[in-house]
């Protein structure tokens, strides 16, 4: 165990021969694989005869210039294990890049009509409900107690529409729109309506009262009790009667004898006379202010009682 270990073996490794020369004694490792580098340090060879007569692919295949390759260790040669199989997943389809097809291009165009169709429906529909339905103030206390002083009402100015058939047959060919030539689209004014109206004989200021009286109708009355064509007229809107008289009339053609409920202060047809139906704005449909007092308006359809 304490003898020192023997000198490194010497190689003969192959050279070649000149003529004339004579073999070396030992021939050392040149690349100092094997000798210690004191012992391999003492054979110069210049580099360009080292890397002629020496090259490195004359030495043993396991051995290099820098020493053993690690495919030269010791112990049995194993293949290497091939790497892990990776399973292929489901292939994910790429989705394609955005893009404006002709259907979609269609569909925008579609929405844009279709947007600009209803801008233009909101529109009109805005117009003609504009110019049919106006709001009115009432002022004074004529029609107490069913309308107020300061009440906001919404008139229908299109109920009492007219149409002249006459002219529009000039443009429809083979029609005879019989009589009469002038027609009211929708009904003409009831008894009972409550109405703005603009008298002729009071410029300047709109009127809200009760239609009594129609066109072609005798009207009289006695003692409050209003009469027509003889027979008693039953207002159940009326909360104190009047006790005046108004002379026999008969009432001419277009034109509408008008009354305020509260018919101890109002001004109206027993004072002017009755209205023209040009001079009617239209109907009162409902009160919008204020709060207490949204509602229908107190629209009525008076009958006719007994003759007197």
């Amino acid at each position: 165990m304490t003898d020192e270990p023997a000198p490194p073996r010497r190689l003969d490794w192959p050279h070649p021969r000149f003529a004339g020369s004579e073999d070396p004694e030992d021939v050392r490792d040149p690349a100092g694989n094997w000798l210690p580098e004191e012992q391999g340090a003492e054979a110069e060879v210049p580099p360009v005869i080292d890397s002629m007569l020496y090259p490195d692919r004359r030495f043993a295949p396991q051995h290099g210039a820098f020493g053993r390759s690690e495919s030269a260790l010791p112990g049995a040669f194993l293949f290497p294990e091939p790497e892990p199989r990776h399973e292929p997943g489901p292939v994910r389809e790429l989705e394609p890049a955005a893009e404006t097809t002709p259907r979609e291009t269609h569909r925008r165009g579609l929405f844009i009509r279709e947007l600009v169709e209803t801008l233009l429906l909101a529109v009109l529909v805005f117009l003609a409900v504009r110019s049919s339905v106006q709001h009115y103030r009432v002022e004074g206390h004529s029609m107490d107690p069913n309308l107020d002083d300061g009440e906001f009402l919404l008139v229908n100015s299109l109920v009492y529409s007219e149409l002249n058939l006459e002219k529009l047959a000039k443009w429809v060919p083979l029609w005879d729109p019989g009589e009469p030539d002038t027609r009211h689209v929708f009904h003409a004014p009831e008894r009972g309506d409550v109405v703005v109206l603009h008298p002729r004989q009071r410029e300047n200021r709109d009127l809200v009262k009760r239609i009594i009286g129609l066109p072609g109708e005798r009207l009289e009355i006695r003692d409050g009790v209003v009469l027509i064509n003889g027979r008693e007229l039953i207002e159940p809107y009326i909360r104190e009667p009047w006790s005046g008289s108004f002379g026999e009339i008969i009432i001419p053609e277009d034109f509408y004898f008008v009354m305020g409920d509260n018919r101890k202060a109002s001004a109206d047809s027993r004072s002017f006379g009755p209205v023209n139906e040009d001079d009617i704005v239209g109907k009162a449909m409902a009160s919008w202010w204020p709060r207490e007092s949204i509602g229908l308006a107190p629209n009525e359809s008076p009958r006719l009682g007994a003759e007197r």
